[in-house]
């Protein structure tokens, strides 16, 4: 009985996962105007009652897909092994990570559909808040593994930087040709190196 239920369980977590990376195209591709059960039902080839079974409404489709956007990209941090490197590598790797890798990045197209809602929708707002803290946070603690001798200025560095992270995440996706991935990272780069003083 026990492993007809976990078989179930995994199923089911499939299936979830499964919508929410359908969800994450639609979005990708039409912004939260294309969202709803109906059409996240037609994108996954299921009933709309299988959807609802695991979402109940829109507002509950965003706060899960901004909840699996986010384990995405913390998969991708995971995965790249940025925490076993030496800092100043480390902080070039968690720059490029918060780089949309290009126009395309669905990661990065939900993550700023979501964030233009955050700015009238206080459930993603509060998503939101928690995560680029935490974000901050880690980048806070790089900077000043990076340069020991400005860790008391850290805090409001990996702030200036996370906010310059954002806007050149921005600019890739909405303006490629003047701001390609290359010309983003070699400017996030220049930040970073005179944060640590290396050119």
């Amino acid at each position: 009985m026990g492993a007809r239920r976990a078989a179930s369980t995994a199923e089911a977590t499939d299936r979830r996962r499964e919508l929410l990376d359908r969800l994450a195209e639609v979005i990708a591709e039409d912004g939260l105007e294309g969202v709803s059960i109906r059409a996240l039902a037609a994108r996954a080839h299921v009933s709309i009652g299988t959807v609802q079974y695991y979402f109940s409404t829109k507002n509950d489709l965003l706060r899960r897909v901004w909840e699996h956007v986010r384990d995405e990209a913390a998969s991708r941090f995971l995965d790249s092994g940025v925490a076993d490197q030496p800092p100043g590598d480390r902080l070039e790797r968690l720059t490029d990570l918060l780089i949309a890798p290009d126009s395309g990045d669905i990661l990065a197209r939900v993550w700023l559909a979501l964030a233009a809602r955050a700015a009238h929708d206080p459930e993603i707002a509060a998503l939101h808040r928690d995560q680029w803290q935490r974000t901050q946070d880690i980048l806070a603690g790089t900077l000043a593994d990076a340069n020991p001798d400005r860790a008391a200025d850290a805090t409001d560095a990996a702030a200036e930087l996370l906010a310059l992270l954002d806007g050149l995440t921005i600019a890739v996706l909405t303006e490629p040709g003047r701001m390609p991935p290359a010309r983003a990272t070699r400017l996030a780069r220049a930040w970073t190196g005179a944060w640590t003083g290396t050119p």
